[in-house]
Parts: structure tokens; C-alpha cells; sequence
């Protein structure tokens, strides 16, 4: 099989490279079709040459005006695919976003004949679909075309389709598949063989992750200060910098628990992140908007019970209780009731993550792919 990857983000996220790395160990034959905007980045994220039958088309096409030419963009994105291969020798396309990736793809489709899937992506619902109204018919003709359209959450899936109109939902709904990214290969290769157990009271509480609005750092600080209040002997590491560090650090001097919270900066070095998350007990991070949040599945892979926002992230994957709890995020109590849940049942939860954070690995991420590009 042949099959081409239309990927603009393709620079920005490794991600992308795991899920082709993975396919090349499949026997897959790709083209990676990379549109840029300076020739700085060509050859970035690209995989080791022992990857022979992954072919890489960094094109220097991408201009600041594309934004308010659309169909301009994707006409030259097209051109481009013309001349670097033989569309008539593809036998499968994944388009990776709807709009800056499915044009093109769907263009293809119409002018040769190949099929299609499409991966919606948080840039397609929060900005091209919010604010560029005009293209929502074409994004309709882009979705109802696709063999398949894919969500990394049903979080995401979920609110996708509470977008669309019916008469679309009705074309595409049972084509909708949720695959989610996989967890990088160190998280798997040092993960725990069991659960922890908890002989402590003490309730360490890790939060990992940008420090701004969306994040919600400063509920979780809150839900900290309750619990010490109600007895509970309570501390919270926090990894990661941002706009709202400073006042963060303020919000804790305020509630006079500045003693009980550890600010480490931003950690790159995952086996220092591994190390935090050893000290730690139980993972809190109550995003607002949560596409995913593969550090979910990091933290459940060291045995860390998990709280996330509702209807957001992680959600949908897993039973209520399973793994952890899903949580209101403006309500700090929810927070604290749901950490006080977790510890009446610690260490099976604990197993159970380890359990279920095997199943984000891109192996299986691949396979999942693979059965749609193959599917008749």
C-alpha cells in the first residue's frame, strides 16, 4: 500500500512522526506532503534514512496571506502534490486536519479517485469553523466525501458533532471513529508492573502542565487548601511555567499554604518528570479545554490515579472511578471530594492505571489506522 499523509502541523508535534514510524515498521510505503512557511524547517521531524519507504515533501508554499485565501491554498497545496509524485500512484490519503489538510485531500479525491480520511483537529472547531463561517459548506462536502473521520477523544468527537447540522450528521456519523494518540515509548518502556500501594495518610498531589487560564492551576491550588483545612495533610508539586506563574504563587501566599506547594519551572527531561511523579500520589489537572492531555496516560503509567474535567481530555475513556474522577472545573470542591474518593481506594485504582495506560501505545494507535485505510 501507498499511502499519502497530508499533514501542515507536521513540524510542531512528534507525534506525528511516532504514528509514521509505526507504519513504516508495517511495511507501508508513505508520503509525508509537509506544506512550510520558511525553509528553516525543512527536513525537521523527519525519521532516520534506515526509513527508506518514507518519502518527505517539505514544500516552502505557505504564505501569511493563505489565512484569507483559502481555496488559494489549497489550489497551490495540490499543485504542489502534482509535481513532487504521481497522485494516480496513491492508494489511500490521511488528511490530518479537516481544513488546512482535507481540502487538498478532498480535491484529490474528486480529480483522481482516492480515498480519504480525515482527522479533526483542535485548530478545525476552535478557530477555521468558529470564525471562518463561509467555509463551513465546503468543510460539509470535506467530512461527508471522507471514507472515515477521526477524533483523539470522544470528549472531541462529542462536541464536534454538537456542532453540525443535522442533515451532515446524518452522512457521517457512523463513520466517526475515536483513536487517540499514543504515549511516548519511554512512559511505556518504564512503566510500573502493578499498582502502588499507599501506607501514608499524607496526600501528595502532582499538577504538570502550562501555567494559564485554560490550565487551571489555581483551582487545583485552591482544592490543596481545602483539603489541609479539613485536616488531611496535603502538598502539591507543580512542573511547568506561563503567564499566571507569579500570580499563582501569590494565590498560595494568600492561602497561607506556600509551605505545602513546590513550584519545579518547566522540566523537559522525562526521567526528572518520572522522578516528580514518583513522590507524587495523585495527578490533578482541571483543564478548561482539553483536546486530550497525553500527560493523563504519562502519569497513569507511574501508577498515579487521575482527575480531569468533565466532558474534556480523557473523559469517555474510562468508567467513573476507574482511573480516577472527572470533575467540574470552577468547582474546587469537586476536586477535593474526588481526591478524598481516590484515597478510600487507592491502590486498586492504582493497578487499574497501570492497567489501561498499556493500551496509548502506538502500536495499537497504528493498527487502528490501518484498518481504516484498508477498510472497502
Amino acid at each position: 500500500m501507498r499511502l499519502l499523509h497530508i499533514c501542515s502541523y507536521y513540524i510542531g508535534n512528534k507525534l506525528y512522526m511516532n504514528l509514521f514510524k509505526r507504519l513504516a515498521n508495517k511495511r507501508i510505503e508513505q508520503d509525508v506532503f509537509v506544506p512550510i512557511k520558511d525553509e528553516e524547517h525543512s527536513g525537521s521531524n523527519q525519521l532516520p534514512l534506515e526509513y527508506q519507504t518514507v518519502h518527505y515533501y517539505y514544500k516552502n508554499i505557505v504564505k501569511k496571506h493563505d489565512k484569507f485565501l483559502y481555496h488559494n491554498k489549497i489550489s497551490k497545496q495540490m499543485k504542489e502534490i502534482e509535481k513532487s509524485l504521481d497522485p494516480k500512484e496513491i492508494d489511500f490519503i490521511h488528511a490530518h486536519t479537516v481544513f488546512s489538510d482535507g481540502g487538498t485531500a478532498y480535491k484529490l479525491h474528486k480529480k483522481y479517485g482516492t480515498d480519504y480520511i480525515v482527522s479533526v483537529r483542535n485548530t478545525d472547531i476552535n478557530f477555521f469553523y468558529k470564525y471562518a463561517i463561509h467555509l463551513r459548506p465546503f468543510m460539509y462536502k470535506i467530512l461527508k466525501n471522507a471514507k472515515a473521520v477521526v477524533f483523539i477523544s470522544h470528549a472531541y468527537k462529542q462536541k464536534t458533532l454538537d456542532l453540525l447540522p443535522e442533515k451532515v450528521l446524518s452522512e457521517i456519523r457512523e463513520k466517526c471513529h475515536v483513536i487517540p494518540n499514543g504515549a511516548d515509548d519511554y512512559w511505556h518502556d518504564q512503566a510500573l508492573s502493578e499498582g502502588r500501594i499507599k501506607e501514608s495518610s499524607n496526600v501528595r498531589l502532582l499538577f504538570i502542565g502550562l501555567i494559564d487560564e485554560n490550565k487551571n492551576l489555581g483551582t487545583v491550588i485552591k482544592a490543596c487548601e481545602k483539603l489541609i483545612k479539613d485536616g488531611v495533610n496535603a502538598s502539591l508539586e507543580v512542573v511547568g511555567n506561563g503567564p499566571l506563574e507569579i500570580q499563582n504563587k501569590d494565590l498560595c501566599k494568600e492561602l497561607g499554604i506556600q509551605d505545602h506547594v513546590v513550584f519545579h519551572g518547566y522540566v523537559k527531561d522525562q526521567a526528572k518528570i518520572q522522578s516528580i511523579m514518583n513522590q507524587s500520589d495523585i495527578f490533578v489537572m482541571p483543564s478548561y479545554r482539553e483536546t486530550f492531555g497525553l500527560v493523563y496516560i504519562e502519569a497513569m503509567s507511574r501508577g498515579l490515579p487521575v482527575i480531569y474535567s468533565y466532558e474534556q481530555g480523557i473523559d469517555g475513556f474510562f468508567k467513573e472511578g476507574e482511573v480516577g474522577y472527572s470533575v467540574d472545573p470552577d468547582q474546587s470542591e469537586t476536586i477535593t471530594e474526588a481526591i478524598k474518593k481516590i484515597t478510600q481506594n487507592y491502590d486498586e485504582m492504582s493497578a487499574k492505571c497501570v492497567y489501561e495506560s498499556k493500551q496509548f501505545n502506538w502500536d495499537a494507535v497504528s493498527n487502528e489506522y490501518i484498518k481504516l485505510y484498508t477498510r472497502e
